[in-house]
Order: C-alpha cells, then structure tokens, then sequence
C-alpha cells in the first residue's frame, strides 16, 4: 500500500516540476520574442497567461470529479 503511494508522489512530483521547466521555457522563448521585437511577441504573451489558467482548471476539475 505505501509503494503505490510512494510511486504515485513521485509521479506527481517528477510531472510538477516538467510543469514548471514547460513555464520556464516558455518566459524564456517570450523574453526572446521581446527582445528581438518577434511578431508572436503578443500570441507568447497570450500563451504565458493562459498556461496556469488550464493548469489551475485541470486541478480543480480533478478536485470536483475525483473520488467522493
């Protein structure tokens, strides 16, 4: 019982933090539309907006339609 919770904490942990790397590359490709003065300088910072609205809408959709 505690491997399968184990496991299951680590999955959550090691997909955490691929969340995090995802949002980080993303600043860093919207710092360089910035910096050059890219024309996908708006439609990046529409994607750095919106990225921790779905994640914030996944988890609560979890948290409504999880185990009752």
């Amino acid at each position: 019982m505690e491997d399968g919770k184990n496991k299951k904490s680590l999955f959550i942990r090691v997909l955490s933090i691929i969340l995090i790397l995802i949002y980080l590359a993303l600043l860093g490709i919207f710092l360089y539309c910035m910096i050059t003065g890219s024309e996908y300088l708006l439609a990046m910072l529409f994607v750095i907006i919106i990225y921790p609205i779905i994640l914030y809408i996944f988890l609560w959709l979890k948290k409504v339609f999880g185990n009752k």
